[in-house]
């Protein structure tokens, strides 16, 4: 008896392709599936459904072809991230303790430092490089400004920093011509008048008032300016005269972070239209992000030069030419960013545990080489509880409830805003200690003040200083509640 051989399959014809149609039958094939789809769809779904599914698809149609800087965008986008936000528990900083970062970096081959200056200001930059212990390991920096001359140089560890005038480098852009009559450009050129004649006092006294004004005009050009001469850098720092970087707490965020990504990192300030890095809490660009910004959009950056006339803020504008082109702050890093000085740093439950990268509103020379003398033995990560032991005063919750109930002569919540709540007519500071417990859940720090009468109550606290009138105290059952979770992570 003949065995029957059995045919090999065709390469087509393996399982999980099925048999292959001629291309005269596919279309009609092709046609009577899709009509069978469409109408079991119709069949099986309802109306509901149905509508609920077409808004799906005309929402992420939408959501494509709308630009970055689109105001739904930037809403949705805003909305997501709060809900984000109040779902998720605080964050863990598991990076600090890592024995090999996945990125590695040399703050010194791998980062550049963009220190930004004014005239009226200029006399920070030595007290602000004299800060920078011997631990420090920046080395390359570039000071920019809206002055300069051959005789502004800075002498810092055998180099010679020259300062560079970026708002007349933005003022000899092509895009600003036909702009001589507009008021900034009118200031700037007053104020450089006054410089060049070397009447240094009316050269103050306009820096101070409008030189924030032509701060605005340092931005983009001033990122322009730092890439072309060092384009290889993985990250680039901007920080004003008076911010204080913590270079142990920078070196292992930066080393978990690819800087190939397009990174846009700093304190998140601003509303939904325009979430931005607040520039005196130091802000951070990745070598993509400069590399999308300066080369990849150079154009979309151009039309930024003439924005900055009108630009109240630089960091501002700075944050709107990175959405344009699909660079938004990345707001989960925004705790590790402080915009206040060390003494006066609200301490927040949400961030008790987390290092801390930056300090800021350092206006005097004095109070940055303050700053710089009780840094300077600092070679791990500073987290935010740490400012207690660093400034001498041991935090309330560790010695005997008896003695740290209250404080004489002290201001533990610092200067009210809007977050502060604010109770009048209270008698003494135990019954404002009192307001405090009442609310244990929110409550962190309180104030009375003797003259006023006025009871503070914040839902932060700062380590603080002698303020004489005051007594304050901290919620010594909270604060010793979150240092544990610390402990435990």
């Amino acid at each position: 008896m003949t065995r029957l051989r059995r045919k090999s399959p065709e390469p087509w014809q393996r399982v999980g392709f099925g048999p292959r149609h001629s291309p005269s039958s596919s279309l009609p094939s092709l046609t009577f599936n899709l009509r069978s789809t469409i109408a079991m769809f119709g069949r099986r779904t309802t109306p509901r459904i149905r509508t609920l599914l077409l808004l799906i698809f005309f929402f992420l149609f939408f959501w494509v072809i709308l630009p970055y800087d689109n105001v739904i965008r930037l809403a949705v986008r805003w909305n997501l991230l709060q809900l984000k936000s109040s779902l998720t528990s605080r964050p863990r900083e598991d990076w600090v303790f890592a024995s090999r970062p996945e990125f590695p970096v040399d703050l010194g081959e791998d980062v550049l430092v963009i220190l930004k200056t004014g005239y009226g200001t200029r006399g920070r930059v030595p007290a602000w490089l004299e800060s920078l212990s011997n631990r420090n390991e920046f080395r390359d920096i570039v000071v920019i400004a809206d002055y300069e001359g051959e005789e502004e140089e800075f002498e810092w560890r055998g180099q010679k920093l020259k300062v560079h005038d970026m708002v007349k480098r933005t003022l000899e852009h092509k895009t600003m011509e036909g702009t001589e009559g507009h008021p900034r450009v009118q200031k700037y050129q007053s104020f450089r008048d006054v410089v060049q004649s070397g009447n240094q006092e009316e050269a103050i006294r306009l820096s101070r008032k409008f030189g924030w004004e032509l701060d605005a005009l340092k931005f983009v050009s001033g990122l322009e300016f730092a890439y072309d001469r060092f384009p290889r850098k993985k990250w680039y720092l901007l920080v004003d005269d008076d911010t204080f970087v913590v270079q142990p707490s920078l070196k292992p965020f930066l080393a978990h972070l690819d800087p190939e990504e397009p990174h846009y990192l700093g304190n998140a300030v601003g509303d939904f239209k325009a979430r931005f890095a607040h520039g005196g809490s130091a802000v951070i660009l990745s070598q993509a992000t400069m590399q999308s910004l300066i080369v990849d959009n150079s154009r979309s950056l151009s039309s930024f030069y003439l924005d900055s006339l009108d630009e109240i803020w630089g960091d501002r504008l700075l944050a709107l030419a990175l959405i344009r082109i699909g660079i938004y702050l990345d707001e989960s890093f925004s705790h590790l960013f402080n915009g206040e000085p060390p003494l006066y740093s609200k301490i927040r439950p949400d961030r008790i545990c987390s290092p801390i990268l930056s300090f800021h509103t350092l206006p005097s020379p004095a109070k940055m080489l303050a700053v710089g003398e009780h840094f300077k033995n600092v070679s791990k990560p500073l987290f935010w509880f740490d400012l207690w032991d660093l400034y001498g005063v041991p935090p309330p919750w560790w010695q005997q409830a008896g003695d740290a109930t209250m404080r004489e002569n002290w201001d533990h919540v610092g200067s009210p805003d809007e977050a502060t709540l604010t109770i009048q007519n209270v008698k003494n500071a135990r019954d404002c200690s009192k307001d405090c417990y009442r609310r244990a859940r929110t409550c962190l720090a309180w104030t009375w003040e003797s003259e006023t009468g006025k009871c503070h109550i914040s839902s932060w606290m700062i380590v603080g200083e002698k303020v004489t009138g005051k007594v304050s105290g901290i919620n010594l059952q909270r604060a010793r509640s979150l240092e544990n979770k610390c402990i435990l992570l």
